[in-house]
């Protein structure tokens, strides 16, 4: 219960409204944790968006506990441990790195400057002022109807004149700015739904920092902090912009055209294959989905095509094209593309992967990253105990390049008469 005070406040089983809301978000961020854990790939990215709600789960957490308490000396207790990571500077810090590692995978120097610098002015404003002096950064609390309202610290009047916080809004803009910035100037369909996620995301988080000042600063100080309530949303949406938009899923379907005589390949589990006949790799790919294994077909030829001249029916097939559309996958997302497949090996019972059109790749992006992206795929597939088909035109590779991919596969046997 609240201390003795002339203030009504208004409770939900015996819970402030200031006190609900961080609870409801602790619900909120920790789901998204758990959700974040089990996503089947980390980037730095992940990585980075794991720590930003480490730290909303922190101040949430801290929150509650402040607004839990019964009187103000406590209050301002918990809310010193809150400003190590709960403080604004602290998550658009963190905000800031998460969509830097989004939008640039190799950092600008501006870039790198600003992170540095931005860690930097946490560490003078927030943490050391936290340990030696915490009147620095807030006040004793005090109560109004929806729960305690932390008093501004000395630090303020420099830093959050007339209530806006001139490092958070400078950051702020910085982040949009990187956000659209990537969507306007990004060709692929992946990333630029991705970008929308992270913006409508970002929006609801930011919003919610800036109502917290509004409750805080005005002088009224006698509205709630609807903080935690605009912000949960916003975690769960940067969730869903990374797992549903962070490659193209694809869900292993089992093939109901079955075969109607044995296998005509012997194939190996956990052994990838280079075949300079692509009409024999189809072949080998339609004959193994025909006889139970679940199969991923990305190919430059035309789905409905493939379809009809082999005989598959409901086997994934995704056409490598710049074209739109759920089908497609742009030549250009080499990250997407193995991401796909990764994620496909590890949840197809059998899985049997044809990629067809290295050379497509090649004369889009060069040799050596997709050299790189079949050493990645032929390791994952031996892992996850896939076959994996690589057909290539024959001469349409440099020796020396060839020999390269030869080096890191088998090659395809002949069919069995």
């Amino acid at each position: 219960m609240m201390a003795a005070d002339a203030v009504d406040v208004y409770r939900i089983s015996g819970l402030s409204l200031d006190a609900l809301f961080p609870l409801f978000r602790i619900f909120v961020t920790s789901a998204v944790i758990i959700l974040t854990l089990r996503i089947p790939f980390k980037r730095k990215q992940h990585w980075a968006f794991l720590a930003l709600n480490v730290a909303f789960l922190w101040g949430s957490v801290f929150s509650f506990l402040a607004q839990s308490t019964s009187n103000a000396a406590t209050a301002l207790g918990w809310y010193q441990p809150f400003n190590f990571l709960g403080s604004s500077t602290v998550q658009v810090l963190l905000i800031y790195q998460f969509v830097l590692y989004f939008v640039a995978p190799r950092m600008s120097r501006w870039q790198k400057y600003v992170l540095i610098g931005g860690y930097a002015f946490a560490a003078v404003t927030v943490w050391v002022p936290a340990l030696i002096n915490p009147t620095f950064l807030n006040t004793t609390p005090h109560l109004n109807q929806f729960g305690w309202t932390v008093g501004p610290g000395t630090s303020a009047a420099y830093l959050v004149p007339s209530g806006i916080n001139v490092y958070f809004t400078a950051m702020s803009v910085l982040v949009f700015y990187l956000l659209f910035r990537n969507y306007f100037s990004e060709k692929s369909p992946l990333i630029r739904g991705q970008t929308k996620y992270i913006i409508v995301a970002t929006i609801l988080v930011i919003a919610g920092a800036y109502q917290h000042y509004i409750a805080s600063y005005t002088g009224g100080n006698n509205i709630p902090t609807l903080s935690n309530l605009l912000a949960a949303p916003g975690d769960y949406i940067l969730l869903l912009g990374l797992r549903k938009k962070g490659f193209y899923s694809v869900t292993p379907v089992a093939e109901t055209a079955k075969g109607t005589t044995a296998v005509t390949y012997l194939l190996e589990e956990s052994r990838s294959y280079l075949a300079h006949d692509t009409k024999a790799s189809f072949e080998a790919f339609a004959s193994l989905v025909r006889n139970g294994h679940e199969g991923l077909s990305i190919t430059r030829i035309f789905p409905d095509q493939v379809r009809k001249d082999y005989g598959i029916q409901t086997t994934p097939i995704r056409w490598l094209a710049e074209a739109k559309g759920q089908e497609a996958i742009p030549p250009g997302d080499l990250l997407g593309l193995s991401l796909t497949v990764k994620d496909f090996l590890q949840k197809a019972t059998r899985p049997v992967v044809m990629l067809q059109g290295i050379e497509y790749l090649t004369t889009y992006n060069g040799f050596t990253p997709i050299l790189k992206l079949v050493q990645g795929l032929t390791e994952a597939n031996a892992e996850n105990k896939g076959i994996l088909l690589l057909p290539i035109v024959p001469k349409s590779l440099d020796e020396k390049d060839e020999a390269l991919l030869v080096a890191d596969t088998n090659p395809l046997p002949s069919p069995i008469v």
